[in-house]
């Protein structure tokens, strides 16, 4: 059943109570008056903000809600677990949001280079499909394999953090390693274009949770991209090339005394003290009269 209503009479309102709550009421009215005008577009010069000064949020910069740095696993990084904008400051929350969703592009890496984060995207214009396209030039950015190992290896650190998985840091090591030992033996133009290509197509599968096919190779991605484009071996210099010192024979005269400068007899260096213009013993180059 319904509970009933207390029958017991109230106490009554002392005039200081009542006077206080007539104060009360009546702040609260001016209040509700002020938000109403405020939802109306038309907020009142005079009225004092209703919001605290410590909850609006600074001018001086966006308003960013934290990410939460716990795994996908659930489980937490530490006993107080970090956000992943406070562990990399330096990366805009709106390229994180990017990495950790898996809508971040191979081409998107130079963001994460300190040195390189400012570039924007190069479009070209394709006539024939009356559209814009990214251009093939945006490459020529990622010229050396640094230009990628270094950002790459901070898209792996924000990863591993976010999804706290020891297997998927240890798959992350093995791809940047695959990388390097590539580079030893064929083109970098060519690895960057197989790079290029398997980074884009594991979105699919890291947002189901799958990382570890970092760590396999794509054999047929390599034989289409970098197989066959192997460095040329670099050619020996052979003697008596430019800048290798020349050796004189034992029957050349000596060059020091031709300069008057080895007046030791016989010439310590066993060289002929004979001038190299005549032949002459008599005399050296210095001395040479024709």
């Amino acid at each position: 059943p319904p509970p009933t209503m207390s029958t017991k009479p109230s106490a009554p309102i002392s005039c200081k109570e009542f006077s206080t709550l007539h104060d009360s009421h009546g702040k609260l009215s001016s209040l509700m008056k002020n938000l109403l005008k405020r939802l109306n577009g038309s907020p009142a010069a005079t009225t004092p903000s209703l919001i605290p000064a410590t909850m609006v949020p600074q001018t001086g910069g966006e308003f960013v809600p934290p990410i939460s740095g716990t795994g996908i696993n659930g489980t937490s990084l530490s006993a107080a677990p970090l956000s992943l904008h406070t562990c990399f400051p330096d990366i805009d929350t709106v390229v994180i949001m990017a990495i950790i969703t898996h809508k971040f592009k191979a081409t998107d890496l130079h963001k994460l280079d300190p040195t390189n984060c400012n570039k924007e995207m190069a479009y070209t214009f394709n006539g024939s499909m009356n559209q814009f396209e990214v251009s093939h030039c945006t490459a020529k950015e990622y010229k050396t394999p640094f230009t990628v190992l270094i950002p790459l290896q901070t898209y792996f650190d924000i990863l591993s953090f976010h999804v706290n998985n020891a297997s998927a840091t240890g798959v992350f090591y093995k791809y940047t390693a695959l990388l390097l030992k590539l580079d030893a033996e064929y083109g970098w133009t060519a690895i960057y274009e197989y790079h290029a290509v398997f980074f884009n197509c594991h979105h699919a599968e890291m947002a189901a949770g799958d990382y570890l096919q970092w760590g396999k190779q794509d054999n047929d991605l390599l034989s289409e991209h970098v197989y066959g484009h192997c460095k040329a071996a670099p050619t020996k210099q052979s003697r008596g090339t430019a800048g290798a010192k020349t050796v004189s024979s034992p029957t050349d005269p000596c060059k020091k005394f031709n300069n008057g400068k080895c007046p030791n007899s016989p010439c310590p260096w066993g060289q002929p003290h004979t001038c190299s213009m005549c032949r002459k013993a008599d005399h050296g180059q210095h001395q040479h009269k024709d």
